[in-house]
């Protein structure tokens, strides 16, 4: 079971490591070639540390004066959202979407007992991790970082991921369909950053309620406490533990929670092709615009604070990369940024499972009556974009209101709404991408989250790590404007969306052509 498993994964597991890994020794050395002095890296602390707003965005992190810390500040949201997105991932692939195809039921009518895929499915996540962890802890070190922090802060790491790889595996038990699996993790992943957020800066013990709090009370460049990685251990341990309990003794096919007997006929939009791709579509339109509205909310809710802090320290702008202008401008459009890599993660993840439906055998069940391929495709696209529309509009206006109220203008709900919807060219780009890799060949389709894992790292760290002009220039959201802080560039979004529509076109052409299925 391992070696099917191993074969199942191999190639998500070696993508998810070396972007990971290269993000983090990318990071890594970025920080210490900008952050060459004992001075450089003391004012940096001192602009991060003004206030409780940055707390909650970023986490408190002990230790900021120094190189580890600030690699651990700056690397802090990609890891947050990255590192639990590995854990599910893996488990949610070799378990619950196993069964959905039919193809776990094969294996167990052999010799292998009910329990032994999901086991395998977290020992090859557990191994995935560690390997990770392994080039985290090389890379920090390499970069000047102390052993032992390093150490420390790479297992604190790749313990968030086994705890969500053990979230994941329980709930391939609890619910029905893959996707239930992901909206649900990414719900308790929201939950977490919520949690971690509002105990940071409050400064209280609701911190220690959210795994991302449990990572960052380790420590690795504070006080370096080591025992507090025995809990998202044990916990992670206690979540693997029953889920290999309820394989073992639910009914192949079944989920402990489940909505019942469906109605005796089907409901008229969903005898509709985009009918039913909005039922699928659904779970994962529901799971990024929860992420997106708690993330706007938060945020906005922060703004009056983290505009007091810029105020009083003119560095931390600075440091925010929102020099210039505005601050309150500035602080929507370093929000606008966070909230469109958001969006863009919903594509590729909504394409993504196109690819889903054909490989378990169910588009070619769709396609035996009069529904053409163009027509199959066209309305999952338009559900998709609409479930776009949907999340940047949704995210933009709870971030309008939100800081409306906490700055007293609600003159800004305009340019906040405008701000987002600037973005939609750079996200169609990737959406373009993977329709055209899905439509070409869909076993190239992990070209897309890779190509998506370099769009967040440039977004996030290109502008704090002074990367080249032509390096920024390879992510699409540079070309936006950052707007409202800077002005919108009208031809490069129509250049973006030309590029769109052409990549699109192409996966259209090529997916009609080519045959059903194919790996």
């Amino acid at each position: 079971m391992l070696r099917i498993v191993g074969r199942i994964q191999r190639r998500s597991a070696l993508l998810w490591v070396l972007v990971l890994g290269a993000s983090m020794i990318g990071t890594a050395a970025g920080v210490a070639s900008l952050y060459d002095s004992p001075d450089k890296i003391h004012s940096y602390a001192q602009a991060v540390t003004s206030g409780n707003a940055l707390l909650a965005i970023n986490g408190k992190v002990e230790g900021i004066d120094s190189l580890g810390g600030v690699i651990q500040d700056e690397f802090g949201f990609m890891a947050a959202f990255l590192l639990p997105l590995l854990g599910i991932a893996l488990v949610a692939r070799a378990t619950r979407r196993e069964e959905e195809s039919g193809r776990l039921e094969l294996l167990l009518g052999g010799r292998i007992a009910r329990h032994e895929p999901t086991l395998a499915a977290l020992l090859v996540a557990t191994a995935t991790i560690t390997v990770t962890v392994v080039l985290f802890a090389v890379g920090l070190a390499a970069s000047g970082v102390p052993v032992a922090g390093a150490v420390l802060y790479a297992l604190s790491l790749g313990a968030l991921a086994f705890v969500f790889a053990g979230l994941a595996a329980l709930l391939a038990q609890l619910t029905q369909h893959a996707r239930g699996v992901y909206l649900w993790s990414l719900l308790v992943l929201a939950a977490s950053y919520v949690l971690r957020g509002v105990g940071d800066a409050t400064q209280t013990w609701v911190s220690w309620l959210s795994p991302l709090g449990w990572a960052e009370k380790a420590a690795p460049f504070g006080d370096q406490r080591w025992w507090t990685l025995a809990i998202p251990v044990a916990i992670g341990l206690a979540l693997g533990v029953a889920a290999l309990g309820l394989a073992a003794r639910r009914d192949l096919g079944s989920a402990l929670v489940h909505s019942g007997a469906g109605p005796q006929h089907a409901a008229a939009p969903m005898r509709s092709p985009i009918g039913f791709a909005a039922w699928i579509h659904r779970p994962a339109i529901l799971g990024w615009l929860a992420g997106g509205v708690l993330l706007a909310g938060m945020m906005g809710a922060l703004s009056q604070q983290l505009l007091g802090a810029m105020a009083g320290n003119p560095a931390l702008a600075q440091a925010l990369g929102v020099a210039g202008g505005r601050p309150l401008d500035g602080f929507v459009a370093a929000t606008q940024l966070y909230l469109a890599v958001i969006a863009a993660g919903y594509l590729v993840q909504a394409i993504g499972t196109l690819r889903a439906e054909e490989a378990d055998g169910r588009l070619e069940t769709r396609l035996s009556g009069t529904l053409s391929r163009t027509g199959w495709l066209a309305s999952h696209t338009l559900v998709v974009l609409g479930g776009l529309i949907m999340i940047v509009l949704g995210s933009s206006l709870v971030l309008a209101l939100a800081t409306a109220v906490s700055v007293g203008n609600m003159a800004e709900l305009g340019p906040t709404l405008s701000s987002g919807l600037a973005y939609l060219p750079a996200e169609l780009v990737l959406a373009g991408l993977a329709l055209a890799l899905y439509g070409l060949r869909p076993r190239w389709f992990a070209i897309a989250w890779a190509g998506y894992a370099v769009v967040t790292f440039i977004a996030f760290l290109g502008p704090g790590l002074k990367f080249r002009q032509w390096v920024l220039d390879i992510s699409p959201t540079t070309h936006v404007g950052n707007p409202p802080l800077g002005a919108v560039q009208p031809s490069a979004l129509t250049l973006m969306a030309v590029t769109a529509l052409i990549l699109g076109a192409i996966g259209f052409a090529a997916f009609s052509r080519r045959g059903v299925p194919q790996g």
